[in-house]
């Protein structure tokens, strides 16, 4: 047989009756009904309180906001007789939903029990906050503008741009070469703006096959495509609402993708695969290119709008020969953070060493930089990096050197050599830390003609 979901009137008010008090008011805040508690809560009987305004009997009453607004206000503390109590305020309606009363009853009565509940509450909201923090900390950025290191005129300039970028909720286009720290700046510009604490969601473009971009952007729903999930899946766009999305290469964005990236952009909505409705989305989009993309736009590989859409501001990341004085600082760094991640004690780096990496161009910026350093890590023999330790990064400067001279048309023998030998005494003053005699004795040379080639070469 089939139970009736239904609560005569003599269950009603013995659950009403066995609350800590509670209380029915008219439109005009007037008391219409109190349980018999509720003389123990207010210290006055129904005879007292029936045909009074509430607001007479307890001043602290949150009961006239409910009456303006016609909305609830709950858990809010109401003292009286000196005794706190945590109160909820319920609006009455009519049928054409008009306001016409309150329902006021006590959840929690007592100093005793109040002081337990706010305790807990304290205690729950120092956890969300923890959790809130470690949520930010997995999904949100994982640098900041302390991580992005140099003293240069470049660097300085790099700072104030991403600040002002931080401060901004407009659109931003990232350009430079590859290892220049493109991806680090976007963080930084999460991590500087008022959506920190929400998600910061990082998709290469190049990484997304062609036939995939529109699911992994946009996200598909139920049935969508043969393999599809059950449930539907959220898109990159949706992942990061409220937060940052950074799209690193943007270039290479598919022609077919470009227009839907500009509706996106443009209308602040996502259409899923598969769906019949547009979903709305609140979203910071940080771009990243290692080619121009006004380049792109003028050979009709990128769409103009699209472009001057993404270009609201633009930052230009510094490539590493551009700052050369920053060199030892990001190898001290770099130094200082391989050493906790190999569990290696190097303190530093030689005269040698240094002067070869400042010699050296940095095709791959300071990607390329902290490779360099990691690998001479590994191959030292001692606390100091050596010139020798940077073999590797050696080879490079001198099959780059030799591509200079052949580029040049210049195949001539002697230039050839004498590029070569004052590389090779070079090395040996390095080998020698400097020591003039030492390196004679290496080259097999005497003082006088080393000298007269440290002149011919200009070598200090």
């Amino acid at each position: 047989m089939e139970q009736k979901n239904k609560l005569d009137q003599a269950c009603m008010m013995q659950f009403i009756e066995n609350l800590d008090a509670a209380a029915v008011l008219d439109e005009t805040g007037t008391y219409i009904y109190v349980s018999p508690s509720w003389q123990r809560f207010t210290g006055h009987t129904a005879q007292d309180a029936l045909g009074r305004k509430v607001w007479e009997l307890l001043p602290d009453t949150h009961a006239p906001e409910v009456l303006r607004t016609g909305k609830p206000v709950l858990a809010q503390v109401v003292r009286a007789q000196g005794v706190p109590a945590v109160t909820n305020y319920i609006p009455r309606l009519d049928a054409n939903g008009k306001v016409i009363g309150v329902f006021i009853y006590v959840i929690v009565y007592g100093k005793q029990n109040v002081d337990d509940v706010s305790a807990r509450l304290s205690e729950l909201s120092r956890e969300v906050e923890f959790y809130k923090k470690e949520l930010s900390r997995i999904r949100g950025a994982r640098y900041s503008m302390d991580n992005i290191i140099g003293k240069s005129d470049a660097i300085q300039r790099l700072k104030e741009q991403i600040y002002q970028a931080a401060h901004s909720a407009s659109t931003v286009l990232i350009e430079g070469e590859t290892g220049s720290g493109k991806e680090l700046i976007a963080h930084a510009i999460h991590a500087g703006g008022v959506r920190r604490s929400a998600n910061f969601v990082r998709v290469n473009c190049s990484a997304i096959p062609a036939e995939l971009m529109e699911s992994e952007f946009f996200g598909y729903v139920t049935g969508a495509f043969t393999g599809a999930a059950k449930k539907g899946k959220a898109g990159r766009f949706e992942l990061a609402n409220k937060g940052s999305i950074f799209l690193d290469e943007v270039n290479l964005l598919t022609p077919t993708m470009q227009p839907k990236f500009l509706r996106v952009l443009q209308e602040r909505e996502i259409d899923p695969v598969g769906g019949d409705k547009s979903i709305p989305i609140d979203v910071r989009v940080i771009a990243a290119s290692n080619i121009p993309l006004e380049a792109l736009v003028e050979t009709g590989q990128f769409r103009s709008d699209l472009y001057y859409r993404l270009n609201v501001i633009r930052i230009q990341a510094p490539t590493l020969r551009e700052r050369k004085e920053d060199i030892p600082l990001l190898v001290e760094n770099f130094i200082r953070q391989l050493n906790r991640q190999l569990g290696m004690v190097i303190e530093g780096v030689g005269p040698g060493s240094m002067e070869l990496l400042m010699d050296y161009d940095w095709p791959g910026n300071v990607r390329e930089l902290q490779y360099a350093v990691e690998s001479a890590m590994n191959a030292a023999a001692s606390p100091i990096l050596r010139r020798k330790d940077f073999f590797q990064l050696e080879q490079r400067l001198q099959a780059r050197k030799r591509r200079q001279v052949t580029s040049s048309g210049d195949f001539r023998l002697r230039p050839a050599r004498q590029a070569f030998e004052r590389e090779f005494i070079r090395d040996a003053l390095a080998a020698a830390n400097g020591n003039r005699a030492k390196a004679a004795g290496l080259l097999g040379i005497s003082r006088t003609v080393l000298y007269e080639k440290l002149e011919q070469y200009q070598l200090k």
